[in-house]
């Protein structure tokens, strides 16, 4: 027997293309029964004992605060972080000096608004 696992987040698109593949079938397609549908597996997370350790990333977010805002609310919709734990904006002074510690890098990505 074949198990498949999906994401809770996929089982509203894994429905919807069932309902979808129903309502384009043939006549000759269709029977006197629907056909059952079977919902995948939910993965389970990995236990923390088994992941690698976490290395800390420091995300810095400097523009208008308007652009901040945006781009705070655009990564929690892609699930990737709560707004709750971004510090306050803040107005930054005529200069900005962001040290590293030893052995990290940094990159930068320019983007418009």
């Amino acid at each position: 027997m074949k198990t498949i696992a999906y994401l809770a987040s996929d089982l509203p698109k894994l429905s919807q293309r069932n309902e979808q593949s129903r309502l384009y079938q043939t006549d000759a397609d269709q029977s006197n029964e629907p056909a059952p549908l079977t919902l995948p597996t939910p993965l389970r997370p990995t236990p923390a004992e088994s992941r690698p350790p976490r290395e800390e990333l420091r995300h810095i977010l400097l523009g208008s605060p308007d652009a901040i805002e945006q781009t705070i609310h655009l990564l929690y919709r892609l699930n990737y972080t709560e707004p709750g734990l971004w510090s306050p904006i803040t107005a930054v002074g005529d200069q900005l000096i962001i040290t590293a510690a030893q052995a990290e890098a940094i990159s930068l990505l320019r983007r418009a608004m």
